[in-house]
Order: C-alpha cells, then sequence, then structure tokens
C-alpha cells in the first residue's frame, strides 16, 4: 500500500541502480568531450540527495561500476562520494550486478570491487546470497531493517533466492529484497528472474516488504507487488533512450509520436505498513533516437528526410541515432544512400551515430517478382555495386536461395559445396 502523509516517517531510504561508474558512453573520440564524468556526476547528485534528505540508508542494486577492473576515474568517484555517506551516518548497501562481477580466475580470487568496499575499506555493505546475504539496519528512530542481496546469479536466480529464503524471519520491522535481475511474466524487463509468484508469497508470508530491481536501465514499477526498478540515473546507450518517430510524406516529415524514457532514483518514505515510494527523475543529458519512416522513397529523399528529423532535434548537445526505417523505390537500392550528406550534420551536435538503415525495396513489388524476374532484380542488385562479377553472384545467389527454400537434411552441405566450387573457379 501507498500512501501521501505529512507526518514524520519512521524512516527513509533512497534505491538506485545501474550507475555503471568508469563507462564513457558515447566514445566520442575527442579529449575535451569524454563522457566519464557524467556517471561519476549523475552518482554524486544521488549522494548530495541522500545527505540533503537525511535519509536512514542508500540500496544500490547492482552495477556500480561498469566493468570488474574499473578506471581510476571510477574509484576516484567511489572514494569521493561514499565516505561522505560514512561521515553522514547513512550506511550504503549494495548487491553484486553483471558488471561488478569478476571474470578471470586471478580476479575471483580476489574478491569483487563491492568486497573491497565492504571488508577493506568500510564503506559499503555488499549483500549477496554467495557471502554476507543480508544485513540488519538500525535506523534513526530504532526501527529494525533487514536487507537480503540476491545479485545476478543468471540461471540458478531461482535457486539462489531458494537458498536466500531460509535466513529470512519476520522479526524484522521492515524487509527489502534487492536484486538485479527481473520478475517473469513482466514483459519489458530482462536478465535473470524470479517468477512472479514467487514475489507474492514472500510479500504474503512478510518475508519481504519491499522489492529493489536493478539491471534493466528504463524505470519500471509494480505498486501491487511492491517492486520498484529506477533505471540508470544517466543514459548508458542508445536503448535507454526516448525514440522520436516521424515519418515522410513526400517531401513533408511529419512528428508521429514520442516515446519517454525516465531516468532517475527512488526515495522512499516508510509509515508502519504504508511506503510512499517517490519517484525523483535526474537531469540527463539530450539523448534521442530519431525514427524516420519512408514509404517507396528515393535515395535523396530519405537523405533530405533524414536530415530534416535530425535538425529539428539537433543542438551542441545533443546525442542523435538515426533509425531509418520502411521501403525504397524498387528502381534504386541502398547503395546510393549518400550517408555521408547525413554525417555531415555531426559538427551540429555532441554527437551523431552512424544511421541504422533497415530499407529494403517496394514490398508489393517484391512479392509479386516470380522465377526469371527474380533473377533479374538480384542480378541488378549486385551489378550496381560489384559491376561486371555480378552474374556470377547472381547464380550462386538464385542456387542458394532455391536450396533453402527446399531446406533438406543437406542444404546446409550442399550450400557450402556450392560456396567452395564458386571459390575455386574464381
Amino acid at each position: 500500500m501507498t500512501y501521501t502523509d505529512q507526518t514524520k516517517p519512521d524512516f527513509t531510504f533512497i534505491h538506485m541502480a545501474d550507475t555503471h561508474l568508469g563507462l564513457n558512453w558515447p566514445a566520442i573520440g575527442r579529449y575535451e568531450k569524454i563522457q566519464i564524468p557524467v556517471y561519476g556526476k549523475a552518482f554524486g547528485a544521488i549522494v548530495d540527495a541522500a545527505i540533503e534528505k537525511q535519509v536512514d540508508f542508500v540500496i544500490h542494486a547492482g552495477d556500480l561500476v561498469n566493468r570488474p577492473r574499473p578506471p581510476t576515474a571510477a574509484w576516484n568517484r567511489i572514494l569521493q562520494e561514499l565516505p561522505r555517506l560514512r561521515k553522514a551516518g547513512i550506511p550504503f548497501v549494495v548487491t553484486v550486478g553483471s558488471h561488478d562481477k569478476p571474470e578471470s580466475y586471478f580476479d575471483r580470487a580476489g574478491g569483487d570491487v563491492l568486497q573491497l568496499l565492504d571488508s577493506r575499506l568500510d564503506l559499503a555493505k555488499r549483500v549477496d546470497t554467495d557471502q554476507n546475504p543480508f544485513v540488519n539496519l538500525r535506523t534513526r528512530g530504532g526501527k529494525k531493517v533487514a536487507i537480503y542481496g540476491l545479485g545476478d546469479h543468471g540461471r540458478e536466480q531461482e535457486e539462489s533466492l531458494q537458498q536466500l529464503t531460509k535466513h529470512m524471519t519476520q522479526e524484522s520491522d521492515f524487509s527489502i529484497l534487492v536484486m538485479h535481475g527481473s520478475v517473469s511474466t513482466i514483459s519489458p524487463l530482462i536478465g535473470p528472474t524470479i517468477k512472479t509468484e514467487k514475489i507474492s508469497e514472500l510479500l504474503s508470508k512478510r518475508y519481504v516488504d519491499y522489492v529493489a530491481l536493478g539491471h534493466n536501465h528504463k524505470r519500471w514499477e509494480h505498486k501491487d507487488l511492491h517492486i520498484y526498478n529506477p533505471g540508470s540515473p544517466e543514459f548508458t546507450s542508445f536503448a535507454d533512450a526516448p525514440t522520436l518517430d516521424y515519418v515522410m510524406e513526400g517531401s513533408t516529415l511529419k512528428e508521429e509520436t514520442r516515446k519517454v524514457a525516465e531516468h532517475g532514483y527512488y526515495f522512499v518514505e516508510v509509515r508502519g505498513e504504508i511506503l510512499n515510494a517517490q519517484y525523483h527523475h535526474m537531469l540527463t543529458r539530450d539523448v534521442k533516437n530519431v525514427q524516420i519512416r519512408f514509404n517507396n522513397a528515393t535515395p535523396s529523399q530519405v537523405v533530405e528526410g533524414t536530415k530534416q528529423a535530425i535538425i529539428k532535434n539537433a543542438s551542441s548537445s545533443s546525442i542523435v541515432r538515426p533509425l531509418l526505417k520502411g521501403t525504397l523505390h524498387p528502381s534504386t537500392s541502398r547503395s546510393e544512400l549518400d550517408i555521408r550528406e547525413i554525417l555531415s550534420l555531426r559538427e551540429r551536435m555532441l554527437f551523431l551515430e552512424y544511421p541504422m538503415v533497415d530499407l529494403g525495396g517496394s514490398q508489393v513489388e517484391i512479392e509479386s517478382v516470380q522465377g526469371s524476374d527474380f533473377r533479374q532484380l538480384i542480378n541488378q542488385y549486385f551489378k550496381s555495386r560489384l559491376g561486371k562479377p555480378a552474374e556470377e553472384i547472381t547464380e550462386i545467389t538464385v542456387k542458394l536461395v532455391q536450396l533453402y527454400s527446399q531446406k533438406s537434411k543437406t542444404t546446409d552441405q550442399e550450400a557450402l559445396s556450392l560456396i567452395d566450387g564458386w571459390n575455386t573457379n574464381d
């Protein structure tokens, strides 16, 4: 149950995840434009909020760092921010994410970054089923809070949770399951999963009152099951970013939809059995996917429409990825697209990604092609790219298509023989 009340809460905490300290995305290639500090600043801003609000503790649901051997920049930020929390008397509880895990034998033998922060530096409390499966905290108001750690265990996620439940009791005033993964039947989420029914069971037994997720970089929540995923506080890829959809009709570019991607953290107030999870949006970089859909367009129309859409979203601080969808006119080919003309807009913004192109010929025309028409279309395709060798490549392509349309048990062997024979003749 959630509720907003003006009375003083029993205790408060912050739930964050996927800070990926040390990440440099996008890798722009100009020293003065390096992106590593962006992630540290986002982490520092949440630490500022925790200290300002005087929360009782901070939870991090995994992927504190971007790789098991963090660069110096990541260590500098960690050793700058976590001592501030310790000085303020705010425990920092963190579980193991997929990026925190050491991979090589020698790294594993030496422990992970989170173990170092816990046992060596006393800057964090690492919780995970492999060791230190839980931690008990006392809030400033005297409430007992149990935090159970279920990091990233891949296919063994369910089994690991089963082991973790052996440590769960009803003795605490409030219990939290912090997990780097997702919940089954919840379609937007990816990663190591736990069955929805298992979460319901833990809630009904009062073993868990709040499920703190990480791993998925976009905000998501299920209030009935008390599951909250804050997403990463800053964009880590174009997959995290919002998408603006345009359609090109003739020479006119029209905007269709704008999909939002939220990034931030949760500030949670607890009053008895009532919790109020407030989402706080972070000030992120200007990152966008700009998707343009074309219908039977010429290459020049595609280039012009793409440039129009990019210019609408361009600024000196914008980071843009163009996504070109739809169909080309059947008399043209992708090789005629002047991508360099699109990329000439790079000087107008911080970063312009190489366009992702998913453009075919007119779908209606292709579906009606049969027999020799198909061979002619393939030949025209290769000729526009290769010139003289097009006839030979057309023949082998047509034969390969015929083979795989039959799809016999020996298709793969026949295809390899066909290719080997062509290479020998060449």
